[in-house]
């Protein structure tokens, strides 16, 4: 019984696992990896308040392809997509 006890404090101590695979499969690396995607995608911001001149910055910085023969519209709906 004293085994199986320190067996399970040992399991739940996260320096003890030394980044190992946890039981659902991630490392607890990948874990806040995730979070911090989840974390960045969650703020989604109007676009149709933003001028073509925003909305073509905004189209660069996500190397949209095509950007430059979009128009307004385009430019919303692309950017909605990513």
């Amino acid at each position: 019984m004293e085994a199986l006890r320190a067996s399970v404090e040992r399991a739940a101590s996260p320096k003890a696992t030394g980044g190992k695979a946890t039981a659902s499969g991630k490392t607890t690396a990948a874990k806040k990896l995730a979070a911090r995607k989840r974390i960045r995608s969650t703020p989604k911001q109007d676009l149709n308040g933003l001028s073509k001149a925003d909305l073509y910055k905004k189209a660069t910085a996500a190397h949209l392809p095509g950007r430059s023969n979009m128009t307004r519209d385009d430019l919303v709906k692309a950017l909605s997509r990513t």
